[in-house]
């Protein structure tokens, strides 16, 4: 007999903590759900409004052998909008990657950190950003084209924002998501003038 209460008790218990965790999802489910109905959130929207490179320069090793490097100053500026009503944003270790040619195999050429800020509701914010790649190692076909791109005065890059999140809500902090932001195919004149007729370039965003 005791050992047929403590069996139930234990079967109890278990229903109790299962019973627990199903009441929690369902209140985070809810509460996900008026967010969602009540702060109706727009999706944010990026985009390269400028860019400009200077100090554009591959170095090939003599012989044709490996190890080709590029020098560069890449100045891009870039254009973060919120247009919710209701929600406002931190950004967290925010990172901008320029890439040579686009998708997961494209060598890296140069990298910024972001400082965190602070995005308010309907605010556009443009971010400055200097992403230098010095003697940075790239694949020789990397370096032949890029000296091609060189002849014809542009180079086309691909662009990558990565951040961490917070929507608040009337101060509210809700949980991080982390965001991506690829912009393609961003062409950069290399002359010095060619930053005047740069015409901005949209990005995809994704939040995870």
């Amino acid at each position: 007999m005791p050992a047929t209460t403590g069996s139930a008790r234990r079967v109890a218990v278990l229903r109790c903590i299962v019973a627990a965790l199903v009441v929690t999802v369902l209140l985070a489910g809810l509460v996900v759900l008026v967010f969602w109905l009540v702060v109706r959130p727009k999706p944010i929207e990026y985009s390269v409004a400028r860019a400009a490179v200077r100090r554009f320069h591959v170095t090939a090793p003599p012989g044709g052998g490996g190890g080709a490097t590029l020098n560069a100053s890449f100045y891009l500026t870039l254009a973060a909008d919120n247009p919710n009503r209701r929600v406002s944003m931190r950004y967290k270790s925010v990172a901008v990657y320029v890439h040579y040619g686009a998708g997961e195999v494209a060598p890296q050429l140069a990298v910024a950190d972001v400082p965190d800020f602070h995005q308010p509701s309907r605010n556009e914010t443009r971010l400055e950003v200097r992403a230098v790649a010095r003697s940075a190692p790239v694949p020789d076909w990397t370096a032949r084209e890029l000296e091609h791109d060189r002849s014809d005065g542009e180079v086309g890059v691909e662009v990558r924002v990565t951040a961490i999140v917070h929507f608040l809500v009337g101060g509210v902090k809700f949980r991080h998501y982390n965001m991506r932001a690829i912009c393609s195919p961003v062409v950069i004149g290399l002359s010095p003038s060619s930053a005047k007729s740069f015409r901005g370039v949209p990005c995809d965003v994704a939040i995870s």
